[in-house]
């Protein structure tokens, strides 16, 4: 199996549990934040859900300019991101051949235009994949503490049995 089709199965599953997490979200006490250094609630759902435009950038210019977001105004309109792109990034994924997976660049600016990371697209895919995991996983934390119920990610939580 190459990497290609190993991350298109993987794919499946986070996007599901992505979608899962976002949808947990309560779309209340959305300045809530574990810590003042921390992201709010509303930011981090958007910062988590913006990661699809991200890989959907990377496939069709292969290059991402890292700039600060507007903040949104609620947790839905922050996870709108990920609906909005979520089915078109899929077919996207679906559709890059091996060849273009393993050779074209990839980079990823700062707001200041400097190369914060180059790579073979097809490992800013997976570097993109990580990373969404990371601050999914630190939006599920937030969940609870804002009223909400942590849905099942890996398996079972205290308040989903899982699928």
């Amino acid at each position: 199996m190459t990497s290609r089709e190993s991350f298109l199965l993987m794919w499946e599953l986070e996007a599901a549990a992505t979608q899962r997490v976002l949808a947990a979200v309560p779309d209340k006490n959305i300045d809530w934040r574990p810590h003042p250094k921390s992201r709010s609630a509303v930011e981090l759902t958007a910062f988590v859900a913006g990661h699809a435009p991200i890989l959907a950038m990377f496939i069709e210019k292969g290059e991402v300019k890292a700039q600060p977001m507007d903040p949104p105004k609620s947790i839905k309109e922050a996870a709108g991101a990920w609906a909005a792109v979520a089915p078109k990034l899929e077919k996207a994924l679906k559709a890059i051949d091996e060849k273009t997976w393993d050779t074209k660049t990839a980079t990823l600016y700062g707001p200041d235009g400097t190369v914060m990371q180059s790579a073979p697209l097809g490992g800013m895919i997976w570097f993109t994949l990580f990373d969404l995991i990371h601050h999914r996983g630190q939006l599920s934390t937030y969940i609870r503490p804002m009223g909400g119920k942590v849905p099942s990610i890996y398996g079972p939580s205290a308040d989903d049995p899982g699928r």
